[in-house]
């Protein structure tokens, strides 16, 4: 039997799924009527001599609350008609004493048998599985299939994760890090980890993955965003998370950008979502000065603990053996040819690697990597390691500009300007745009073959392949951006070539980054190629169809991509620049005619456009005034609590008693509807915080009293925690280390190498 909540649906869906269900399983022909305010008659029977009558109540977000106040004033309506039979239907689930209580509200129109909750749906949609398959976004939005469909870059990762930790577990040791990594998840249930690059962040992480595999937990990897993490989250489920570089890779500087877009909160609330589930674990890894810089900059990370759930990594962690275990690991497993084993082996050559001040675990992965080493005779193997240890990012660096092709030099770049990652179709298109630019530009020659022979020559070296392809690790990111900011033609390149609004966005916030200031004159000077690809992208789509049907959201919103367009009109002022602005903001407010606002992109583009006093001088009151009546009529429609806070903060700026007063009729609306839907897909204490702040925030504005909302708040938290304590009443035994992935011998570590030279190796 199907499981559906219903929630997929809207009312007027769940409508018609209801009057398909009751035809098919009645036999009869319902009459309808439109959608809206409906006298207490969704549909009838028609031509009978029965007086029949359907009520629909879409309510799977409020409960049976919710549920059974609103049936309290429809039962009026129901009496005055007078039916012979009277039907309800529900998404809410109902147990026998909720149908009774229904039932003796509508006395004796009702009986028991004709009220149709959520579990008799899906037990008609097994009855009836043709009406099932005709109603498409019942199961076209299912946690099943959405699970393959929205969530398929996380899904694949993750399943992509488990075999490599599988795959490679042989080659890692565990260092000091590793017990306090377990301590902090088993008492915390998060673990940040943070290091500098190269120290072994990510093999850290798939050690602990490793461990909590074999306790039957399920890994989700968490690919873009917190909010996937949160949709794939099954309470009372043995699950770990792990998001890798989860403030920021070092792309672009991103990382070094402000958080706009409550990014903050989103990592509070999914890390105090996991502390209260006693079947949940978090691994988070990222790059420490990121880490410091994200603190500073947010004042939610800075006054929260965060930094108790902190696990630094240093190369002071692995002892002189641990050292030698990761490289003689490396070695032993790798496909290294006899004769570079030998090189190793020579004079003791290894000690030396060990003993180096720059060891870290990432150059041992790259000097073990044949792949990578080919180029390189085993007679040159020990002058090339000294060099590599000596300067570690030389090797990239002298790699990209002497070892390999133009394509493949073309693909590297359009994989940068991809975010470093993406998919096969994606890198293609933004490679055969770049390439072809680029050889005209530089005047080398291109043939049919470079994409496929390039792709050849990167795999495994530069690049990692797969359903998604990236980088083979960050410091490929690092190298490529000091590339561009050393030559700034490369930059021009990948300006010219942006085909996605997304990509122009990383380049200005790579500018942004304190070490690019040379990237920032560079735009300055040459603002005319960024105005050109500000136009071109503006006008790109923000949404995609798909062959399935699907429409999936791929690319920045029209809100966010004014907000980044004025911020670089206000930078760099310059006529063109002013004209792409307002460009910008007149395809927005236009579009808002047809189409629902974002309303915290809407608050940002207002606050930038406010603060930004030199720009668009005549247009600036006009669009600021149009804005905000924009958005203030919206919320009469729909809005959430945070979204009314961010109205008043802005109406703030420009008041006026319209506007109070429309705001002040928003609100009251919201308390009244809106309230209790929002209440009910709260998941955490943290969540509930935030909402009630936000409660007290409105109720201050228009002088109202929300005691009764603070109470269901109360009442909320109350659930949260009673269902935290009974997950830990029935949650595993604290986890206790049984054994160690590796055990020290007590051998040296030249009898360790020494078996290197064994002749079955």
């Amino acid at each position: 039997m199907p499981s559906y909540d219903f929630k997929q649906l809207s009312p007027n869906d769940f409508e018609e799924l209801a009057r398909d269900l009751i035809q098919a399983r009645d036999q009869i022909i319902l009459e309808s009527f439109k959608s809206g305010r409906d006298g207490g008659i969704d549909f009838r029977i028609a031509r009978a001599s029965l007086n029949t009558i359907v009520q629909c109540k879409h309510y799977s977000g409020t409960g049976f609350a919710g549920l059974l106040s609103s049936l309290n004033k429809e039962s009026i309506k129901a009496k005055s008609l007078n039916p012979d039979r009277y039907i309800l239907v529900t998404s809410v689930g109902l147990t026998p004493d909720n149908k009774a209580t229904i039932a003796q509200v509508f006395s004796p129109a009702l009986s028991t048998a004709d009220i149709i909750g959520q579990d008799d749906l899906n037990n008609l949609l097994t009855l009836y599985p043709s009406v099932e398959m005709t109603h498409y976004k019942l199961w076209l939005a299912s946690k099943v299939v959405l699970d393959r469909v929205i969530h398929n870059a996380s899904i694949t990762q993750s399943e992509f994760d488990v075999q490599r930790v599988h795959r490679d577990i042989q080659r890692y040791v565990s260092s000091a890090a590793f017990p306090r990594a377990i301590g902090m998840l088993d008492s915390e249930h998060v673990a940040i980890i943070s290091g500098a690059p190269g120290v072994g962040k990510t093999s850290l992480a798939k050690m602990l993955l490793f461990n909590y595999l074999e306790q039957g937990y399920e890994v989700v990897s968490i690919v873009d965003s917190f909010r996937v993490g949160r949709e794939r989250y099954q309470p009372g489920k043995k699950q770990i998370f792990y998001y890798d570089d989860f403030i920021g890779a070092t792309f672009l500087g991103e990382s070094g950008s402000t958080f706009t877009r409550n990014e903050d909160r989103e990592i509070l609330d999914f890390i105090e979502l996991i502390q209260s589930s006693p079947c949940s674990r978090l691994i988070l890894t990222t790059r420490e000065h990121i880490l410091r810089q994200a603190i500073t900059i947010s004042e939610k990370l800075k006054h929260s603990t965060i930094i108790d759930q902190h696990c630094i990594l240093e190369i002071s962690d692995y002892t002189q053996h641990q050292r030698a275990l990761i490289l003689y690991n490396h070695i032993y497993f790798s496909d290294l040819p006899r004769s570079y084993r030998s090189a190793l082996l020579k004079d003791r050559f290894y000690a030396s690697i060990v003993q180096h001040a720059k060891f870290n675990p990432r150059l041992i992965e790259w000097l073990s990597s044949f792949n990578r080493l080919k180029s390189v005779s085993a007679d040159e193997y020990q002058d090339f390691i000294t060099k590599l240890l000596a300067n570690p990012a030389e090797i990239w660096s002298h790699a990209y500009e002497r070892q390999i092709s133009d394509a493949a030099r073309s693909i590297l770049l359009a994989l940068y300007l991809c975010g470093g990652k993406t998919d096969l179709k994606n890198l293609e298109k933004s490679y055969s745009s770049l390439h072809t630019h680029r050889s005209k530009r530089y005047g080398f020659p291109t043939q049919p073959s470079d994409w496929r022979r390039a792709l050849a020559e990167l795999n495994g070296s530069f690049i990692r392949p797969g359903d998604k392809f990236e980088f083979i690790n960050p410091s490929v990111l690092d190298m490529l951006n000091e590339v561009v900011r050393q030559d700034l033609s490369n930059l021009i390149d990948l300006i010219d070539t942006t085909y996605s609004f997304p990509q122009i966005r990383r380049i200005w916030f790579f500018a942004q980054a304190q070490e690019s200031a040379s990237v920032l004159e560079c735009l300055v000077r040459e603002f005319d190629h960024l105005a050109q690809a500000l136009k071109r992208l503006l006008h790109t789509p923000t949404v995609a169809e798909y062959n399935t049907g699907l429409s999936h959201y791929y690319s920045n919103s029209l809100e966010s991509r004014a907000d980044i367009i004025l911020q670089i009109a206000t930078s760099i002022p310059t006529p063109c620049m002013q004209e792409v602005a307002l460009e910008a903001l007149r395809k927005l407010t236009n579009s808002w005619v047809q189409t629902t606002p974002d309303v915290t992109g809407g608050v940002a583009v207002f606050k930038q456009l406010h603060e930004s006093k030199s720009i668009l001088v005549k247009d600036r009151d006009f669009f600021l005034n149009h804005i905000i009546d924009f958005l203030i009529n919206h919320s009469l429609c729909e809005s959430r609590s945070d979204e009314l806070c961010s109205l008043l903060s802005i109406t703030r700026k420009l008041p006026s008693p319209s506007r109070t007063d429309l705001l002040s009729i928003a609100i009251e609306q919201f308390l009244n509807d809106g309230f209790r839907d929002e209440l009910s897909d709260l998941g955490s204490l943290s969540e509930c915080e935030s909402f009630e702040q936000d409660i007290l925030t409105l109720s201050e504005a228009i002088e109202i009293d929300v005691s009764i909302e603070r109470e269901y708040i109360a009442e909320k938290m109350s659930e949260i925690e009673a269902s935290n304590a009974e997950q830990t009443e029935h949650g595993d035994d604290n986890w206790q280390e049984s054994r160690g992935l590796y055990h020290e011998t007590g051998s040296s570590i030249d009898e360790l190498f020494n078996t290197l030279s064994s002749s079955e190796l």
